[in-house]
């Protein structure tokens, strides 16, 4: 009867637990590192359609001046106003930037992420 009620258990064991534990955890890592990053991509793009929208007239020194603006009132240091560069196609201005971010995880391991933002009018 023992031997019965001993089949019947479930559950996870030791080892299984420990390795889920290590799991979680790296993608906790992974997730805390990387949201910051991901919050001020955000913010650049955002102030960056902004500042293409809200100017009356998109010259390059117009845009970068309300760009700067919006970067200093966010606390955006990833990119500055000068790493703009605008084009325009026929009637349409497009205002564009990109960037890396480095972001050490432990010891010598780093995460290299590659951010785009692009605002057109």
């Amino acid at each position: 009867m023992t031997t019965r009620a001993v089949a019947a258990q479930r559950g996870i064991s030791m080892i299984g637990f420990l390795f889920v534990t290590v799991v979680v955890l790296i993608v906790a890592l992974l997730a805390f590192r990387t949201i910051p990053a991901y919050i001020e991509w955000y913010t650049i793009q955002r102030g960056l359609e902004e500042a293409v929208r809200d100017t009356q007239d998109p010259t390059l020194t117009n845009i970068r001046r309300a760009m700067d603006r919006k970067l200093s009132a966010d606390y955006a240091d990833a990119v500055s106003a000068k790493d703009i560069e605008i084009r325009r196609e026929g009637n349409t201005i497009i205002a564009y930037v990109a960037w890396e971010k480095r972001l050490p995880l432990v010891h010598n391991a780093t995460l290299l992420l590659e951010f785009e933002a692009q605002a057109s009018r």
